[in-house]
């Protein structure tokens, strides 16, 4: 309905950040309690107590929470002891966060990770991944955010801490939301409602309540979201939390309209834009307001919705946001279009088609080649008529001068006419059968053609999704050491390695990509001689720790481009595993062919994974995900302490 669902979910929720839970008392009891407490405190537990007034300051008055933050830091800085620093730096990269600043929050987290990595504590490592999954998420790049999301849930489980448990089912529920799978978004949500009110928890539950109004959303269950949001939006009434019902607020704005209730919606819109002025979040603004202008004109309000979606797209262009300059580029154009205006509605339309181009250029990209294929298409379509009717008129014409040439003669001239039309039938048949069969061949040759056009878009996408969130992380951290220039070299090589290792990992992906763009067919022989070249990388990055065996004899079979890419990806994808988690010395692959099908199986021997949880994890996701639009039976099999087994088959 309106791109502000898009938006990263930090934007409507909760981030997990804070040591103790809120509970159901008044919050600012629990501020007073700790004031009392901290007169109580001295050293790294007064950083600690000064720390969380901040953090509950949130909800109630944002530079009372940063005046504390600025104080606990103070503190720190008078102990010797670097881990009290990094607790502060995760607290101020909340902040960061909840001011639009996700750039500036991932910079504090990062700072922070190698010191508190250092440390036993199992709740902090939780929260500060979960605190960078969020900054990942803000920034687009989703498959770290999950990743950070999981390596959070790992801890929190390990900890045995239910009320983070449940804080990590909220942010996959919110990965699930982004990538557009509302059902089980809503399943982890509801999962995470039960967690909290078993516990009591009632500021949980009540976030978790405004969750699943926004799943409902996705829904279009706009009934049952009002609903939901409503019960959010009480509790934190009930709990003086004021401004933390702007996320209620929205969501309550969001089912009205589509609900149509568009007066309803204006003024939740408007009482949700005051709410995040006093939150400072400029990015949810921004979508706020645009969403208000669209309700606006909805109710034949022009001239006031022109007036707010012109100031707001100016705050846009200074802030340099795309995804906001083409959400109100657009809506300019619908309002110039109501107030006739169509020199403006054009002007703001090609503004729009500028910013979406620059967003979504592949999809465009893709949408050209399907346009001129069609039309390629169906210009062999008119020709292939064209020649048909060509040979229907020949054969009519010469049936007519047969006619005429058999009334006008006797016996002999007779004769001689059969003789010559039997000569001339038998002469059209050879022409139209050789003019049928190079019809055949160059239909047959436009059908392969279009084949491979789609192999290779299919690759295409692939080498956009993957090497350009790769060079997107590249950007970011080239826009990190600009900034951070003065921070003296430790910081500056820092930046310079992490830029040299994922251009090492996006040139070895933009590698196999060509290799594969390259190639009409792939065949089995080429896979196993990439998977040989694979294993010589793992030997030589674990300095012959882990040994990768390859086995099986040579297979002369082909496969597409397309399939066969996806296979060695999921390979590949199954090796990286086996590294990274197994703590195997030992990796077998085997290729074998079984009748029409060849399988390939990727085994380790190391400590494997409880089968239970695999739902969870994004990279087992992705490589089903290849193997279902590839054609490939892919199978997962785990014991723990005897390790992990990868099957894959494909016909060929």
């Amino acid at each position: 309905m309106t791109i502000f669902q898009k938006l990263p979910i930090a934007i409507f929720l909760f981030l997990f950040f804070s040591s103790q839970s809120i509970m159901a008392q008044d919050i600012q009891q629990a501020i007073d309690a700790l004031k009392d407490t901290l007169q109580l405190k001295e050293g790294e537990d007064r950083v600690l107590v000064l720390k969380d007034i901040g953090m509950k300051f949130r909800s109630v008055d944002r530079d009372s929470a940063r005046h504390y933050m600025d104080k606990a830091y103070q503190q720190a800085e008078t102990s010797d002891d670097d881990y009290y620093k990094a607790r502060i730096w995760v607290a101020y990269g909340v902040l960061s966060q909840d001011e639009g600043r996700p750039k500036e929050a991932l910079d504090f987290h990062l700072k922070a990770k190698p010191i508190l990595e250092t440390s036993k504590d199992y709740s902090v490592l939780g929260s500060l991944y979960t605190n960078m999954g969020n900054a990942y998420e803000a920034l687009s790049e989703f498959d770290k955010a999950v990743d950070f999301q999981l390596k959070a849930l790992e801890n929190y489980e390990a900890g045995k801490d239910s009320l983070w448990i449940a804080g990590s089912y909220l942010n996959l529920g919110n990965r699930f939301k982004l990538i557009e799978e509302p059902d089980l978004s809503l399943e982890y949500y509801l999962k995470a409602l039960e967690i909290y009110k078993g516990m009591g928890n009632e500021y949980m539950v009540t976030t978790s309540n405004n969750s699943v109004a926004s799943a409902y959303i996705v829904k279009k269950e706009y009934d049952a979201a009002f609903e939901y949001a409503k019960k959010a939006f009480d509790g934190f009434e009930s709990m003086g939390a004021r401004l933390d019902q702007a996320y209620p607020v929205t969501n309550m704005a969001l089912a009205s309209w589509g609900l149509e209730n568009f007066e309803e919606a204006e003024q939740y819109y408007i009482q949700a834009i005051a709410l995040q002025k006093e939150r400072g979040e400029r990015l949810a603004l921004l979508f706020l307001k645009n969403d208000l202008a669209n309700v606006l004109l909805k109710q034949g309000k022009e001239n006031r919705a022109e007036a707010l979606a012109l100031a707001t797209y100016k705050e846009a262009e200074q802030m340099d946001f795309i995804p906001a300059i083409d959400a109100l580029s657009k809506t300019l154009s619908l309002i110039y279009e109501e107030k006739v205006d169509f020199k403006k509605a054009y002007e703001y339309h090609q503004r729009h088609k500028a910013a979406r181009d620059s967003l979504y250029f592949s999809e465009k990209s893709r949408e050209v080649l399907n346009l001129k294929e069609k039309y390629e298409s169906e210009q062999k379509e008119n020709e292939i008529l064209r020649q048909q009717n060509e040979l229907v008129e020949s054969e009519l014409s010469i049936k007519k001068r047969n006619n005429m040439l058999m009334g006008s003669g006797g016996l002999l001239a007779i004769l001689l006419i059969a003789g010559f039309v039997m000569f001339r039938e038998q002469k059209i048949k050879a022409k139209n059968f050789a003019r049928e069969t190079a019809l055949e061949k160059a239909m047959a040759e436009a059908r392969a053609q279009e084949d491979l056009k789609e192999q290779r878009l299919r690759i295409a996408r692939d080498l956009h999704d993957n090497i350009g969130s790769q060079l997107t992380y590249l950007t970011s951290i080239t826009d990190s050491a600009k900034r951070g220039i003065d921070k003296g070299e430790v910081f500056l090589m820092e930046k310079l390695t992490q830029m040299k290792q994922f251009s090492l990992v996006t040139i070895s992906e933009l590698r196999d990509t060509i290799w594969a763009m390259n190639k009409d067919e792939i065949s089995f022989e080429d896979i196993k001689e990439r998977t040989q070249q694979l294993a010589a990388t793992v030997h030589e990055a674990t300095d012959d720790k882990v040994k990768v065996n390859i086995k099986g004899s040579p297979i002369h079979k082909v496969l597409n481009a397309f399939v066969g890419m996806n296979l060695f990806r999921i390979v590949q994808e199954s090796v990286n595993n086996a590294v990274k988690h197994s703590d195997s010395d030992q990796i077998d692959i085997r290729f074998e062919e079984l009748d029409n099908r060849v399988q390939i199986v990727i085994e380790d021997f190391g400590k494997g994974f409880d089968t239970s949880g695999e739902s969870t994890g994004n990279g087992l996701h992705i490589m089903r995900n290849r193997a279902q639009k590839a054609g490939i039976d892919f199978d997962q099999e785990s014991i723990l302490g005897k390790g992990t087994k990868v099957t894959l088959q494909v016909r060929a």
